[in-house]
């Protein structure tokens, strides 16, 4: 059972002499980028469609306004949960 451990805790890393390199930080760079760009796109969207709601006089502004911020709530709780698994892996 410590072998197979210790083959789990060194799949990420490379030894070279004394040097060991750790791979897994490199690779949550990309996703903490990706969501953080994930949560920019969700507060353009949300300021696009308050501004063509505040143009445009439609019977549907309310829906489309309260479907917007649902989105954008869920987008920013559910990319802090997805951050926070990130950072404790």
């Amino acid at each position: 059972m410590e072998e197979i451990n210790e083959i789990l805790n060194n799949l990420y890393t490379i030894q070279i002499g004394t040097i060991e390199f750790n791979f897994l930080p490199l690779l949550k760079i990309p996703a903490i980028l990706f969501l953080i760009g994930n949560l920019l796109f969700s507060l353009i969207l949300y300021l696009r469609v308050r501004m063509l709601s505040d143009t445009f006089v439609m019977g549907d502004n309310k829906i489309m306004k309260s479907i917007v911020i649902l989105y954008l709530i869920a987008t920013f709780l559910l990319s802090l949960v997805a951050m926070l698994f990130l950072i404790l892996s």
